[in-house]
């Protein structure tokens, strides 16, 4: 096929044209080109293209809407939880603080009281643990049986087991922070990282919880509740978002906070995404810092992340296009949807602390997600595209093959057999016509033959004619000759050696006039010739005649011959 190719390159090269046969490989090509590109255009514009972007944005969207549905109903049922639980123990401790005669902030100056108190607040806090969606609950007192450190806070905080976020048998609970004797009492077991005590160093949302409290007195408490980002308390390891109250007393004191926990495994177990499609996607759940998200205090939920995988930078926002929100981190980019989720009313002070919920994965994996089947539509496209060539090489070749065969019979004068047996009727007419033509050739050659001979005879006796006639013109230039040497003898000899002796007196000008008279010009041709009038000529005339010694026209004319006859019809 090369080897044709080349051949026929260099044919249209030599022809300086192009061959049928790659106007019609062209054009067939062209034809199937067109045909494939519009019919790839036509699956483009109805989305059959090989991606998948719509049915990945589909697929996100109403997933991350559910999940975000999800984090808001179950926030603000902890939140209203929280809230309860809240107001019940502000009221078990009014009452303990009346019965024990002193007052809310008076509790750090009677330690022996802190443990009683935490006794009266044990119910509360397993009965929540044992029925609500949590990982545990709280309880921090602004008191200390410490008096030697500020950063020391009472409390109890006890964490459940359960097999789903669900499943409310065979629920474990455990101590994590209290007094030893008072989780003993109540039948639970203490966790191997238990402590006595809080410690609040480094620990933000404490100081924050009791100061706006306080520096709101007049708000209830749905308005002043706070949710933490991601914390780990001092000497734990599990993470989670705490839903923190403050505890208020009836003469306004805040004297503490208590709130539930969504822990990091609690998270997972409610808000990993579906993995139907993607194994590497996973759920962000963060407060919005400028630019990003703050991952740094956000929980994560999926399959790859299932081992308490944590975030300690911030991921930001580096593009936004596509429906897709791409994010930038230390280790990797992330791409997915995001959207707020609303965990605050607006007269809250925490009003401004935006917290979103997102669906991410690997920026790569995304990107292969939304290209899909593509690279597979382009790979078909581009078969189809080699296809339609070499079957247009083919067909243009095997459609071409029948008429080079015509044009090696018509070189070889073959068409006069084949005529008759070819299967194509326009070359079978063809060589109907080409046989018609050799005929219609042949008669006018016969003719043309016919005319040469007759032309033959006729150029012979022309040519007899001719010598006849050049005989006769040697018989004239003989009779010429012999008029010329008759006239020279009837010339006077000394008056036409003073004619040739004066010939050389005559000016250029009269020279001029002289040779036209030689020429055979009339008077009127010289003045028109020599652009001068009638008198003019005359005045030279009467000039040449008087140098040579002539009286007339004609005398001059006569010496002339004579002169012509002796030099060989050269003057």
């Amino acid at each position: 096929m090369l080897k044709k190719a080349i051949a026929l390159w260099k044919q249209e090269r030599k022809h300086k044209g192009t061959t049928l046969h790659r106007r019609l490989l062209i054009f067939f090509i062209s034809v199937s080109v067109v045909l494939i590109l519009l019919f790839t255009l036509l699956l483009s514009i109805f989305g059959i293209n090989g991606k998948q972007e719509h049915s990945v944005q589909a697929q996100l969207t109403t997933q991350l809407s559910m999940l975000a549905d999800s984090v808001e109903d179950n926030f603000g049922r902890i939140s209203m939880g929280g809230i309860g639980i809240a107001e019940d123990l502000a009221a078990r401790s009014d009452r303990f603080f009346s019965d024990n005669g002193i007052s809310a902030d008076g509790l750090q100056e009677h330690p022996e009281l802190i443990e009683p108190l935490l006794d009266q607040y044990m119910q509360t806090l397993v009965n929540t643990v044992k029925t609500r969606y949590c990982g545990g609950v709280f309880v921090m007192l602004d008191a200390s049986v410490r008096q030697d450190s500020e950063t020391a806070k009472a409390g109890i905080f006890l964490k459940k087991t359960q097999p789903t976020a669900t499943e409310n048998v065979g629920v474990d609970i455990h101590c994590l922070r209290g007094p030893a004797q008072l989780a003993r009492d109540n039948g639970i077991m203490l966790l191997g990282q238990w402590k006595m005590e809080y410690d609040i160093s480094d620990q933000p949302f404490w100081n924050e919880v009791m100061q706006t409290a306080r520096d709101n007195p007049d708000l209830p408490l749905s308005r002043l509740y706070y949710w933490s980002g991601r914390v780990v308390l001092k000497g734990n390891s599990e993470a989670g978002f705490l839903l923190c109250v403050p505890m208020i007393s009836k003469d306004g004191t805040v004297f503490g906070v208590c709130g539930i926990e969504v822990s990091d495994r609690m998270f997972k177990l409610l808000y990993t995404p579906e993995s139907d499609y993607f194994d590497e996607i996973f759920t962000v759940a963060a407060p919005v810092c400028e630019g990003g998200i703050c991952t740094s205090k956000g929980l994560l939920a999926g399959n790859r992340f299932l081992s308490g995988t944590r975030w300690d930078e911030d991921l930001k926002i580096t593009d936004s296009h596509d429906g897709f929100v791409h994010y930038s981190g230390a280790a990797d980019d992330y791409s997915g949807k995001a959207v707020s989720v609303r965990l605050y009313s607006d007269d809250s002070p925490y009003k401004d602390r935006e917290w979103s919920v997102s669906l991410l994965m690997p920026q790569d994996i995304l990107h292969n997600a939304v290209e899909g089947n593509r690279y597979i539509f382009i790979t078909v496209v581009i078969g189809l595209l080699i296809l339609a060539i070499t079957a247009s090489v083919i067909i243009s070749r095997r459609y071409i093959k029948p008429v080079n065969e015509a044009f090696e019979q018509i070189r070889s004068k073959g068409y006069h057999e084949s005529s008759a047996t070819t299967r194509i009727p326009e070359i079978a007419d063809l060589f109907a016509f080409l046989a018609q033509q050799d005929r219609e050739h042949e008669d006018q050659m016969q003719t043309h033959r016919e005319r040469t001979e007759t032309l033959q005879s006729e150029v012979e006796r022309l040519h007899g004619e001719k010598t006849a006639l050049q005989s006769q013109v040697e018989m004239v230039k003989t009779d010429n000759t012999r008029l010329a040497y008759l006239r020279k003898d009837e010339v006077d000899p000394d008056s036409y050696a003073l004619f040739l002796e004066c010939m050389r007196s005559l000016s250029k000008r009269e020279r001029a006039v002289f040779d036209l008279y030689v020429e055979g010009k009339t008077a009127k041709e010289i003045a028109e010739i020599l652009g001068i009038t009638d008198n003019g000529l005359k005045y030279h005339n009467k000039n040449i005649y008087s140098k040579l010694g002539v009286s007339s026209r004609k005398e001059l004319l006569r010496y002339v011959a004579i002169l012509k006859q002796e030099q060989g019809g050269n003057v």
